[in-house]
């Protein structure tokens, strides 16, 4: 009879833990969105520079982490705790090997390092939690690209404004020089042409994942999706970034449910679009620009060019510190950053810890979305990832890895979750 009772007592107990995970994770996940794309670099810099006081480096997201590490050990990947407990772990050796500054480790810290720790969360409804998060997020896209729409219809008054608001910081400049050349690409409040591309490729790649494996409605109708996603993708004007979504585009009509809907869809979108010509000539421009200029990449060969002319190369096991890269780039040509993420880490970081940081970042998802045979998700993962290497917003601060393991962790997640349900669905046929 007491075994019994104390059985009962521990399922009780069992059922109000998960009810309080469940709670903590609704929570956890609201505070770490806003805190990824709401309150973004833009945001921070100019409420910043309003209240005279540094919030580039939150460090609310990382008290969550570590309160979930700490309470909740039970529902995390202990392998990707490992890598990521052995790249702090160099990283210390580093500073102390170069006596580095340690407000270059506090960057690495708020910037890279505790953003990786996302990826080994394991959420208890990942379902409804990428739900509830793509309702919201589908409207936080649609906002930035309408914005884009009317200053791209104004003639570049948002852009100015942007402009006077930012006059401390690069940015003021990158909007001075596009205004200057006759090029319109998207600066808002949620970032940098390339950052708002990043996001718009993982606004269209979330709701196609749904679309795919999820046996519910689209939250918002797929035309809509496409053609926010066509219009804003001629807005941010990156040439890569068109490209990866042609990629995306033709992966879905090729694997996608419903391939004649979805053909039916781009290509209406792609009319729609290409009728504006003052857009269509925006990104034509732009690419003549860049093949005027004689560097494509604009300036990312060039880079690697310049860095390969010098005997500078990337230590093995230490690096020297956050920003390193940029700084040995500058002292040997007249560029400013190199814009590949895993270059720049090689040089910041060192090469044995560039290679833990990506195995957290792809491989280790890779071997999870492949083991279970999500060909379609790991596929979208990866152009997701692409793109996000891409530019140098990785190698900085400017919470690009956050965004980007934010999105790891919730198809991560799903990966594991549809599964389960495949596994369950397998037993309940036999």
């Amino acid at each position: 009879m007491v075994v019994v009772l104390l059985n009962i007592a521990s399922n009780f107990n069992k059922i109000d833990s998960v009810d309080k995970i469940q709670r903590f994770q609704m929570a956890f996940i609201y505070i770490l969105f806003f805190y990824t794309f709401c309150y973004s670099f833009v945001v921070r810099l100019l409420l910043g520079n309003l209240l005279n006081f540094n919030l580039i480096y939150s460090t609310i997201p990382v008290i969550l982490m570590v309160g979930y590490y700490i309470f909740y050990n039970d529902r995390v990947n202990y392998i990707v705790l490992y890598f990521i407990v052995f790249i702090l772990f160099i990283n210390i050796i580093s500073i102390t090997f170069y006596n580095l500054p340690l407000s270059g480790f506090y960057r690495f810290l708020i910037t890279v390092w505790f953003p990786l720790l996302l990826i080994g969360i394991k959420l208890e409804r990942p379902k409804y939690i990428f739900t509830k998060f793509l309702k919201i997020y589908n409207w936080l896209i649609i906002a930035n690209i309408l914005f884009g729409l009317i200053d791209y219809v104004l003639g570049r008054k948002l852009q100015f404004i942007l402009q006077d608001w930012l006059y401390f910081s690069s940015f003021a400049s990158s909007i001075h020089a596009d205004l200057y050349n006759g090029i319109y690409r998207l600066f808002s409040l949620l970032g940098h042409p390339l950052t708002n591309m990043l996001l718009l490729i993982i606004f269209i790649s979330s709701n196609l994942i749904f679309k795919q494996y999820f046996k519910e409605r689209v939250p918002i109708p797929m035309p809509v999706i496409y053609l926010i996603t066509f219009i804003g993708a001629f807005l941010c004007n990156s040439k890569f970034g068109l490209a990866i979504l042609l990629l995306l585009f033709l992966l879905t009509i090729l694997l996608g449910k419903n391939k004649g809907r979805n053909l039916i869809y781009v290509l209406t979108c792609i009319f729609i679009v290409f009728s504006f010509q003052s857009l269509r000539e925006n990104v034509l421009n732009r690419f003549l620009q860049s093949i005027e200029g004689g560097d494509v990449s604009n300036g990312r060969f060039s880079a690697i060019e310049a860095l390969m002319a010098t005997e500078a190369r990337p230590l093995l096991f230490v690096g020297k510190g956050i920003n390193y890269s940029d700084t040995l780039l500058q002292s040997v040509s007249n560029l400013d950053n190199i814009e590949i993420p895993m270059i720049m880490f090689m040089f910041d970081y060192g090469i044995f810890t560039t290679v833990l940081i990506y195995s957290v970042m792809y491989i280790i998802p890779t071997i999870i979305m492949l083991k279970n045979r999500h060909w379609y998700l790991w596929t979208v993962f990866t152009l997701i990832f692409t793109f996000a290497n891409s530019f140098n917003g990785m190698a900085t601060s400017a919470g690009i890895v956050q965004i980007f393991t934010f999105i790891t962790m919730l198809f991560l997640n799903l990966s594991k979750s549809f599964k389960l349900e495949t596994q369950k669905n397998y037993s309940n046929d036999n």
